[in-house]
């Protein structure tokens, strides 16, 4: 699914001043009304996944290839895409029974093999066990988020066996798997409430062994523990409730040690780094100076026309046009400067679609940029490709 869940960032004080932000009627360069439910840029293609893996040419929206796929009956997902010159790799999660890991090859787009691992309701750990995928050229490292036995798998790339698996705390959060060094590096939840925090691990991928963890303060950001990876630090933000507060934590990754753990009202999970500037994405998107530790600015998204604002996952930094996109799970994406916040526009991306459906979802729940495009992902599973320079 392309993220049609809406997630909540955090707001702050000392905002850019509110604009009436009304939603303009830019037209896409192209769009795909085929079911896609994940989508992720592969070389010079858009790489998309629903009941076919396709390769679509960023320029005219066209399909190149296609491959068919047998995907179970009542699947949700996938959630996360993973493609590389070696394989592409996603899954599927079924209510109360199992998830499907699959793997393909990122020539032909045939399936080389699927894996089934039981997830029982009493084994899950309070979300949906979605499949984060990772790939290497040697191995296939695969994480099932909330789930609360061995969630943690090394697969051989050739047909999916085991090589390790771990339980490493009470579960793992659908945070994507990263790489720095040679080491794997994943986040776990360990407590909720008042007494919230979670863990950072760097895991040895050869054997699965832990190399480190540190113990980190507060919640994950809205069912999120994302880190941002900068050369050797990681910037990860994490809530503290009750309250507005939020803990910023700096974390060297080569040490594998907490440099640093600053109180920032109201912050978003970060998303970008440039000439020194962190950005944090939410509700109040927020631009930080990594080396005088001081906000920039901080532009407020919380509130539009009296209606409550949902921003999604994934902001976009376009360093070419000094903007910042965001989606929102309503029916649009707003544009932002990166220079002081200012929102610049808001694009409508539902385009007079309806449903009777009062849970269907329009918004912006994915966005990549590729050169000169911004491509959306909305929440009905079409695929939109916007020019940078009409935004």
């Amino acid at each position: 699914m392309i993220r049609r869940r809406a997630f909540l960032g955090l707001g702050a004080a000392g905002v850019v001043a509110s604009l009436a932000s009304p939603v303009a009627a830019v037209e896409p360069v192209w769009v795909d009304t085929r079911e896609i439910n994940s989508f992720e840029l592969f070389g010079d293609e858009v790489l998309t996944v629903g009941s076919h893996l396709r390769t679509i040419d960023p320029t005219t929206g066209q399909e190149r290839r296609s491959a068919r796929l047998r995907k179970p009956s009542g699947a949700e997902g996938p959630a996360t895409l993973t493609v590389s010159a070696s394989a592409i790799v996603f899954g599927w999660y079924v209510w109360h029974e199992a998830v499907y890991i699959v793997s393909a090859d990122p020539k032909s787009l045939q399936v080389r093999w699927q894996r089934r691992m039981n997830v029982t309701e009493e084994d899950r750990g309070g979300g949906v066990p979605m499949v984060v995928p990772l790939v290497r050229s040697d191995g296939v490292f695969v994480l099932i988020a909330h789930k609360h036995s061995e969630y943690l798998f090394r697969l051989r790339p050739e047909n999916g066996e085991i090589v390790w698996s771990r339980y490493i705390e009470r579960f793992a959060v659908e945070a994507p798997l990263a790489w720095h060094t040679n080491r794997l590096l994943m986040r776990s939840r360990v407590a909720r409430g008042a007494q919230a925090s979670g863990d950072l691990h760097a895991i040895d991928p050869i054997t699965g062994a832990t190399l480190w963890r540190i113990r980190l303060e507060g919640h994950d950001v809205a069912g999120f523990d994302t880190a941002l990876i900068v050369g050797q630090r990681a910037y990860i933000v994490a809530p503290l409730y009750p309250g507005e507060s939020c803990r910023l934590h700096i974390v060297d990754l080569v040490g594998g040690v907490l440099t640093k753990s600053l109180t920032i009202d109201r912050l978003g999970e970060p998303f970008a780094y440039h000439d020194g500037i962190v950005y944090f994405g939410g509700r109040m998107p927020t631009a930080w100076d990594a080396t005088s530790e001081r906000v920039i600015w901080r532009a407020d998204l919380r509130e539009r026309q009296g209606k409550i604002i949902y921003i999604s996952h994934e902001p976009v930094l376009d360093i070419a046009r000094r903007r910042i996109y965001l989606g929102e799970s309503q029916h649009s994406f707003f544009v932002l400067s990166s220079s002081d916040g200012a929102v610049l526009n808001r694009v409508d991306v539902r385009r007079g679609r309806t449903s009777a459906n009062i849970m269907t979802v329009y918004g912006a729940f994915r966005l990549r940029l590729m050169r000169d495009l911004l491509l959306v992902g909305a929440g009905d599973q079409h695929l939109l490709a916007f020019s940078t320079a009409s935004l």
